[in-house]
């Protein structure tokens, strides 16, 4: 009891200490490794040199890594992303899944696991289009430990999670042992062995020796010390106390000894200190070493930030000047074109004067020319619509960096709700120009994906949906408000009808008759405030409150010049809201 008390009030300081709130301690920055940021730089200028975009795309891969090692973990991700647009246009390959397990890590690390999640798949689905076992011993090794901090964090009380993870690693390691690579195999070792650790199973101790046994052998300092670090938090686990403490020493020593700057490494001593020192009753060292480690978080969460997002954007900047130069040189190529065309038509109409076969050949040729700036309009076509999707996502991933850096929760909610309304307009914009139907969305698959990605970002996916919806086929101009409106109510019901609400649901239908179209969204929540608005005029919903989202609905509303109304849900016994939308087409 005395220790636990003793712990809180050490965690209670530390935070008082945080800056902004007290006398502000000094960051602690790591410096960048010379000899990655000299490599990268050389691997950058040869490939420029060569105009090799792959071998840009590797140089911005090593650039990524060398943040990461400092811990800017920002810097390090947009790096990682200018090498993606490069790689993923060109299919699977080892290269483009390395590039997606190292985004996977860096948001891990951000505090972002659904999109870690998300590219640590998209890695193992790589490996196995381009049947690498490099590629796949490395998305597997991922997807472990993404999983098994999932698991950690739900306390290991789940059996079938930890043998999941299990699973994951063995099958790492197997693909070591395929590849006879040392290092591999010593790196599963010592991610079986922190697992173990986990569930207090003294076969961790083994698995992290011969882990720490191969990585002397094959001369791999940092990792080495990464892996001390690793056992000495097994023996505390085991109350091997004297072993921890000549670990911990030595691992330090080594760290300073071979000049060692990475970030996560160093952090995981601090942590595994405070622990010895915990364990041990030895308070002043633990509060020592509790204060680096806030000083280590506190600048990775600090450092560069604003740097970061203004490269940011001037690659934003960068790619919409490349897009504009593009098209005027496509518009130039089609005037040209054109001033060809109006040639062979003078030359046609002087040749059927001279002579009727004349006609007929020069017809042929005016024919073949009309048929090529036919191509030519249809690639035109494709690539405005290319441009302005990759726009679309590189807006939404920019707002998402925004928010993630925002600390006052109205404007990160702001920013987050924005990026959805990004979303839906990209979703639409899909859905129009790479479906059959050009400049057509069919409703129901639109609805249907607009809804799952914003129960998906807030993490209500498994919230039941009851649709009821009409073959009906949408124009841009009728599309884009209608899923507008609906981003803005699953938003809405995502904030305030699902939060403390055992069995949330949520209806939608969207119905046709002759050519008006009734959409109606309902939830089973708590149901509006008297002060919200209930019932429409003139196509003005009336309000004593007037939120942006109100306001947008309302706009939307306007421009489909339909009637909108909220109103109880009368089939719920008077709980939840619904919306109802009438328009014709």
């Amino acid at each position: 009891m005395f220790r636990c008390t003793l712990a809180f009030c050490l965690s209670i300081l530390l935070g008082m200490m945080t800056p902004g709130l007290g006398s502000a301690q000094p960051l602690v920055h790591l410096k960048l490794r010379p000899e990655r940021l000299t490599y990268a730089r050389e691997v950058e200028q040869e490939a420029t040199q060569k105009h090799d975009s792959l071998g840009l795309a590797e140089a911005w891969y090593l650039y990524g890594k060398t943040y990461v090692f400092a811990g800017d973990y920002l810097t390090a991700q947009v790096y990682f992303l200018k090498a993606l647009h490069v790689q993923e246009p060109r299919g699977a390959s080892f290269e483009l899944s390395r590039l997606y397990v190292r985004l996977s890590e860096t948001e891990n690390r951000l505090g972002r696991f659904g999109q870690a999640l998300a590219y640590a798949k998209q890695a193992l689905q790589v490996a196995k289009d381009c049947r690498s076992d490099k590629a796949l011993l490395r998305a597997n090794g991922n997807l472990a430990l993404l999983c098994e901090e999932k698991w950690a964090n739900q306390l290991g009380s789940d059996t079938a999670k930890f043998r999941q993870v299990l699973t994951y690693h063995r099958l790492a390691e197997s693909y070591c042992y395929k590849l006879n690579d040392t290092l591999g195999i010593a790196e599963a070792n010592m991610n079986i062995g922190v697992l173990y650790t986990k569930v207090a199973d003294q076969q961790a101790i083994n698995n992290l020796k011969e882990a720490l046994r191969l990585f002397a052998l094959k001369r791999k300092e940092g990792i080495r010390v990464y892996a001390m670090s690793k056992l000495a938090a097994a023996y505390v686990r085991f109350g091997k106390l004297e072993l921890a403490h000549q670990t911990l020493q030595e691992a330090e020593q080594f760290y300073s000894r071979w000049h060692l700057n990475e970030y996560h490494i160093r952090l995981d001593l601090e942590r595994n200190f405070v622990t010895y020192y915990t364990a041990t009753g030895q308070w002043q060292l633990a509060f020592d070493r509790l204060k680096r480690q806030h000083q280590l978080e506190q600048s990775q969460i600090l450092a560069d930030r604003d740097g970061a997002i203004s490269r940011l954007n001037i690659e934003y900047d960068t790619q919409k000047k490349e897009s504009l130069l593009t098209t005027q040189k496509r518009e130039l190529a089609l005037r040209m074109a054109n001033l060809k065309e109006q040639q062979l038509l003078i030359l046609a109409i002087a040749g059927l004067l001279l002579l009727t076969i004349g006609l007929l050949v020069n017809y042929f040729r005016l024919n073949q020319t009309l048929a090529r700036t036919s191509r030519q309009n249809v690639e035109l076509v494709k690539e405005q619509n290319h441009r302005v999707k990759n726009n679309l996502q590189v807006v939404s991933s920019l707002l998402s960096l925004q928010a993630s850096r925002l600390t006052d929760e109205v404007a990160k909610q702001a920013v987050e709700e924005s990026q959805l309304r990004v979303q839906s307009m990209a979703i639409l914009h899909r859905r129009l120009y790479d479906g059959d139907q050009l400049a057509q969305v069919d409703v129901d698959e639109f609805i249907r994906e607009l809804v799952s990605g914003v129960l998906l970002s807030f993490g209500y996916l498994t919230v039941p949906v009851q649709y009821a919806l009409d073959p009906i086929l949408l124009s841009a101009d009728k599309a884009t408000p209608l899923g507008l409106i609906i981003n803005e109510l699953v938003t809405n019901a995502c904030k305030y009808a699902f939060p403390d609400n055992d069995e949330p649901q949520l209806w939608i239908e969207c119905r046709q008759h002759g050519r008006t179209i009734m959409l109606t969204v309902a939830d089973n929540g708590p149901g509006m405030d008297h002060d919200v608005p209930v019932l429409q005029t003139d196509n003005m919903l009336v309000a004593k409150t007037r939120t942006f989202g109100l306001t947008l609905i309302e706009a939307q509303a306007m421009q489909l010049n339909g009637r909108a109304q909220f109103g109880s849900g009368k089939d719920m016994g008077g709980r939840g809201t619904v919306f109802t939308l009438d328009f014709t087409i």
